[in-house]
């Protein structure tokens, strides 16, 4: 049986037809919204038990990101965004997935967006934007990334993107070398 949220939902779904823009830092691209839970898209439950990191150095690299991508847009008058940990295993798996396979991209080997991948996890959003980093034999590889991604203009264009409100970000160490990648979101609600 529906709730009466369910069949609201349902036909709001249908009057309007929503698109979500996909910002990737490199270059703009268009996507649809993924369909609302209970009506046929599989929803991915998520356990309750704090996600993880690959190691405590990792996730402090993790949180110097957020909080300096945050000192940033509120030095440009922007709200800082809230750290989304579901979020943030997505950017994780994701830079697990380019060490593992040997591939920087925005585009996984099969083809897979950023907004598949949120999709995906179960989380439904209005925006979705991506930066990467990779880095090899850097002593600092957090502040290397932000300042890369401030010295290109797609990149700086998601960091300082209003309509952001949410951000996770995943560190992968393979060897010396950090694959990062900072996914941005607005959720659908």
């Amino acid at each position: 049986m529906k709730t009466i949220r369910q069949k609201l939902l349902r036909k709001l779904w249908i009057i309007s037809t929503p698109i979500a823009l996909i910002l990737l830092g490199c270059e703009p691209i268009l996507d649809f919204l993924p369909r609302l839970p209970g009506r046929d898209a599989p929803v991915t439950e998520q356990p309750d038990n704090e996600i993880q990191a690959q190691s405590d150095a990792i996730a402090e690299m993790e949180a110097e990101i957020r909080q300096r991508i945050n000192e940033i847009r509120q030095e440009n008058g922007l709200n800082p965004l809230q750290n989304n940990e579901r979020l943030a295993q997505v950017a994780r798996d994701y830079s697990q997935k380019m060490a593992q396979e040997e591939f920087f991209s925005h585009t996984g080997p099969e083809g897979s967006t950023p907004a598949e991948r949120v999709r995906n996890a179960g989380i439904s959003f209005r925006v979705v934007g991506e930066n990467l980093f990779k880095s090899t034999r850097a002593a600092q590889p957090a502040s290397l990334a932000v300042e890369g991604w401030m010295n290109s203009p797609g990149h700086r264009e998601n960091i300082l993107r209003d309509a952001f409100t949410e951000t996770g970000v995943g560190i992968w160490r393979d060897g010396n070398t950090y694959y990062i990648t900072q996914l941005f979101m607005r959720p659908l609600f």
